[in-house]
């Protein structure tokens, strides 16, 4: 009479490498479902905060960056600024954008303060209106800002793997994104020794620089979260389910 060990059934058909390898991808793709929800939370917040800052009057610079440097986080903070005249032209600095599905680029310069903590703070101008859809900025000066509002805009973290180098070509610093590297760069060129961490997206300067257009906030922010966490747990079942039904035709010897 033969064993069990030697049917189709028993622990010696039971495919514990399939079980391994489902078991892993199983756990991956819950995994990715509740990042998801986590993703979710986290943009419903950044939702509210940028539908609270409509109609949100501005607040003094100053008091806000004294709260930046003990470490409270001031981003989407409507503030405005007075900006000390610089001793020398600022550098031409632009930043990589998309506007309207085209390729734009954002003027970016410093706006020198004179408190502390801080000696200034890199404001994002806005859009330069005739660099829309060209691949490369050109060499452009603009006024040097005075009087700004606008909303404070934390500044992306460095990453080891792919660091935004600022690129200079024809005198001109083309950015990327702006991190820390790219931040204390534009800082260095600017004469500034300590920049704070923010980017101040400008809403209005006074008086106002030809041919920039502010764009301050995101019009769409997309929020699919839900619906990227319902497809992960989603494919989640199917794995579970492919899985048993496979499990238990092997076992049961068909």
């Amino acid at each position: 009479m033969a064993s069990d060990r030697d049917g189709p059934k028993g622990w010696r058909a039971f495919p514990f490498g399939l079980t391994l390898v489902a078991a892993i991808a199983l756990a991956i793709l819950v995994g990715l479902g509740v990042w998801q929800l986590h993703r979710l939370r986290w943009k419903q917040g950044l939702l509210a905060k940028i539908a609270a800052l409509h109609g949100a009057p501005p607040r003094l610079l100053g008091p806000v960056l004294d709260r930046v440097a003990v470490g409270q986080a001031m981003e989407f903070t409507r503030v405005s600024a007075l900006c000390a005249p610089p001793s020398q032209p600022s550098p031409m600095v632009f930043r990589y954008a998309l506007h309207g599905g085209q390729v734009g680029w954002r003027a970016m310069t410093l706006c020198r303060l004179t408190a502390a903590p801080y000696d200034g703070i890199l404001l994002d101008r806005g859009l330069v209106t005739r660099f829309t859809g060209a691949m490369a900025p050109a060499p452009a000066r603009f006024s040097e800002p005075v009087a700004v509002t606008g909303v404070l805009r934390a500044v992306a973290s460095a990453s080891p793997l792919d660091p935004a180098r600022p690129q200079n070509q024809n005198g001109v610093t083309v950015l990327r994104v702006i991190d820390i590297p790219a931040l204390a760069d534009v800082a260095r060129q600017s004469g500034v020794a300590h920049p704070a961490p923010y980017v101040l997206a400008v809403e209005g300067e006074t008086p106002a620089p030809a041919g920039i257009a502010p764009a301050a906030l995101p019009q769409d922010i997309p929020n699919n979260h839900f619906v990227y966490a319902l497809t992960w747990f989603a494919l989640a079942g199917i794995l579970a389910w492919f899985y048993i039904a496979l499990v238990w035709r092997r076992l049961a010897g068909r």
